[in-house]
């Protein structure tokens, strides 16, 4: 039926005299229906937002309609089996059942019209195209018009006739332009396709993403949890020892050595923590009024060592007059600290450290203006500086110049994030600014958190505790002697229990007025002893105090648990005197 099939199939068809597109010109064109094609115009700008199946299966609606056609489709190039060939992907009228059909290129009406690049008119193409053969009612006309594409056509948009009728220039007109527009169609599907396959591997990208960043922080809380263990005995062990060694000068020596080292760690190992829990929200700030004299003073006492073993030169200028603050106090001993430390730790021996505080009298406040007005800390040394690449980065985790670990003696570039963070929670603002390496570093926070308020310089202090009977339970031998020892020498009675079952037998005979209890114990958890604990006749009154190697933000985990309180290993002396003074 298809003729010698070793001529091209346009030749072929030429020569069979299948080929007709001349009569499209010699046939009397219709008048167009400018109002039809408006209207079918509209409704296919409206299906662009649809998907590329109804989308393509409005254009052949749609060139069924305005051609009176029989039956109209798309066909598309794709690969089969790795050759090419054309694909019904979409069809209307009395061909429908046949979509998804695939035609070899060379038994085509549309691998002709592509060949020849341009609109062909087909006479029985059923008697010349194997592949049309069997379509029911037979074809007496065939109008295929090739779909451009770059670099060739993409495929072809055809119409049938079935019976007497024939199609014109008009038709062609109608049909050029539903191919164009066929062509947008498929480009815009092609766009849409390639951002959803861009945005499902972004989403697949901050998936991973957020899970690598669930799994650091996980670590990172894990290695703090582990590191507190260990320290938690060191540090009670040595501040024992020194008291122990109050009449022997060098030992003294020795340990105060190794207690820095171990204050170093604890700093570390904080940071990772409050590092990790910033990230999350979780990092929490108890505003109350306070004195920032009293603050500024308990941080500048956190770095004085160092200031005096580096020879350095710290000025420090504080309003004349007391300025209370609305804010958490721990926390923003916390930030000046850190960014003291900072100074310090970038700053060569010998180098000068400013510390300059500027906030308004609160006594000039009107007594029930409750406005918060802004405290400004500026802290500006004359150290190895910050390389201008890094500064806007310089907030970020882990983010260290080659010259601050050089010169820094350590660190881990936490303590910024901190900062950031704690200032944020207080609704101010921090800010870094450098002229570049050698050249220094200024860092200015702004906090709105000064009030009208009457607070009272506190006393010094101190870590005299009335004397208490303590019951200390906790699974590690070392953290339990080494912290028992220190109770003890502060005047305490003290016994120890390593698990829930010797607690509980040790309180037939003993009545603690606080049970420092270790959360994380095998067999029976903390929070199963405290809840046994409660029930018991003897430690109605016994405040429960939680020991926790994880730093969490809040103490309400260990109240819900059945604990009056919470204490993270290990405990400061000021932390222990809190706990058992209330």
């Amino acid at each position: 039926m298809s003729g010698s099939s070793t001529l091209p199939p346009a030749i072929r068809v030429q020569r069979a005299g299948a080929l007709v597109t001349a009569a499209l010109d010699a046939r009397s064109a219709r008048a167009p229906d400018y109002a039809a094609e408006n209207e079918a115009l509209h409704a296919l700008a409206e299906a662009l937002s649809t998907s590329d199946t109804a989308m393509l299966q409005k254009l052949v609606n749609t060139a069924l309609a305005l051609c009176g056609a029989g039956s109209a489709g798309i066909s598309l190039r794709e690969y089969t089996a790795g050759r090419p060939a054309y694909r019904w992907v979409a069809v209307a009228g009395r061909c429908a059942d046949l979509v998804d059909r695939v035609i070899p290129i060379d038994d085509s009406p549309a691998g002709v019209a592509v060949e020849l690049d341009s609109a062909q008119l087909f006479s029985f193409p059923h008697r010349h195209f194997d592949c049309l053969a069997n379509v029911a009612p037979q074809v007496n006309e065939e109008l295929v018009v090739p779909i451009p594409g770059n670099p060739e056509p993409l495929g072809a948009l055809w119409v049938m006739s079935h019976d007497d009728h024939r199609f014109d220039s008009e038709h062609c007109l109608i049909l050029t332009s539903l191919a164009t527009f066929t062509r947008a169609a498929l480009t815009i599907g092609e766009a849409k396709a390639d951002a959803e396959a861009r945005a499902r591997e972004a989403e697949k990208a901050r998936h991973a993403l957020s899970k690598a960043e669930e799994a650091k922080d996980n670590f990172i809380a894990t290695l703090g949890h582990e590191l507190r263990g260990p320290l938690a005995p060191i540090d009670s062990a040595l501040q024992a020892a020194q008291k122990l060694a109050a009449e022997s000068p060098a030992v003294l020596s020795a340990l105060a050595v190794a207690n820095r080292q171990v204050q170093q760690l604890k700093r570390i190992v904080s940071d990772l923590l409050d590092a990790a829990r910033g990230r999350h929200g979780k990092l929490s700030v108890r505003l109350a009024p306070a004195l920032l004299g009293d603050i500024v003073k308990d941080a500048i006492g956190a770095v004085s060592h160092e200031v005096e073993r580096r020879h350095q030169q710290l000025h420090v200028y504080l309003p004349v007059f007391p300025v209370t603050v609305f804010a958490d106090a721990a926390r923003l001993t916390q930030v000046i600290s850190n960014v003291l430390g900072n100074a310090v730790k970038y700053s060569l021996p010998g180098g000068e450290i400013t510390l300059q505080v500027d906030a308004p009298d609160p006594s000039a406040i009107p007594e029930h203006d409750l406005t918060p007005r802004d405290v400004v800390i500026i802290v500006r040394d004359n150290g190895i500086g910050v390389p201008r690449d890094l500064l806007p980065r310089v907030f970020d985790l882990f983010s260290q110049s080659q010259c601050a670990r050089d010169v820094g003696e350590g660190g881990l570039g936490l303590g910024l994030p901190v900062v950031k963070y704690l200032v944020e929670a207080h609704q101010g603002e921090v800010s870094i600014s450098s002229e570049g390496e050698g050249q220094g570093t200024e860092v200015v926070v702004r906090l709105p958190i000064v009030r009208r308020s009457t607070v009272e310089h506190s006393a010094a202090t101190s870590h005299g505790i009335p004397p208490a009977r303590i019951l200390l339970v906790d699974d590690s031998e070392d953290a339990t002697e080494a912290l028992a020892l220190l109770l003890a020498l502060d005047g305490h009675e003290v016994k120890r229990a390593y698990g829930g079952q010797e607690a509980l037998a040790v309180i037939e005979s003993f009545t603690p007025d606080v049970a420092l209890i270790d959360i994380n114990m095998p067999g029976m958890t903390g929070h199963e002893l405290a809840r046994r604990l409660r029930q018991h006749e003897q430690c109605v009154s016994t405040r429960l105090v939680a020991l926790t190697g994880y730093a969490v933000s809040t103490d309400a985990r260990a109240v819900d648990g059945g604990f009056d309180g919470y204490l993270v290993k290990p405990p400061s002396l000021e932390a222990l005197a809190d706990a058992l003074q209330r």
